[in-house]
């Protein structure tokens, strides 16, 4: 187990297993994760689904992570790389540019201690590390507490929908 570099937290990213689909959904059933990351309800967890589950064929460009604390499994992220969804994310000029990054901590007694700010900031080492210029977030209006802990890891809101970081 490594330390989060920079909160010194217990904290690692893994890449998602096999043997973790069956944890991603059920933390994808909970009411407070459901209604933020399936808001098209069934058509959204469907998609979720076929996501992780040809995460190593047709969307191996989304790089999906279990987040661990003091090795026990809390919760899920990923990043990808925007170029490759432009339907979703509109025009992107090049790629390994621009990145869109999601989370969640599946485990309640997890929640409101920082782990979300932590999780984001490894996130942007990554992204970092492999050359990213920019990060796009795209929480629902009404999750709050997401664009709080956009807000405070320096994100800045275009619109609705779209929280943005450069030069991290």
């Amino acid at each position: 187990m490594k330390a989060c570099q920079g909160c010194g937290m217990p904290i690692a990213l893994r890449p998602l297993a096999d043997e973790d689909v069956n944890l991603f959904l059920k933390w994808l059933d909970k009411e407070y994760i459901y209604k933020w990351m399936c808001p098209k309800g069934e058509v959204h967890r469907r998609d979720w689904m076929e996501e992780i589950n040809d995460r190593n064929g047709k969307y191996s460009f989304i790089k999906h992570f279990i987040v661990y604390f003091n090795d026990v499994k809390i919760g899920f992220c990923q990043y990808l790389d925007c170029f490759y969804a432009q339907e979703y994310y509109g025009a992107i000029a090049e790629k390994s540019s621009t990145y869109g990054i999601g989370y969640l901590i599946g485990e309640e007694e997890y929640l409101n201690k920082g782990i979300g700010k932590v999780i984001i900031k490894m996130l942007e080492e990554k992204i970092a590390q492999i050359g990213g210029k920019e990060i796009i977030a795209d929480p629902l209006p009404e999750n709050t507490v997401s664009i709080r802990t956009l807000l405070s890891n320096g994100f800045v809101k275009i619109k609705d929908e779209d929280y943005r970081k450069k030069n991290f």
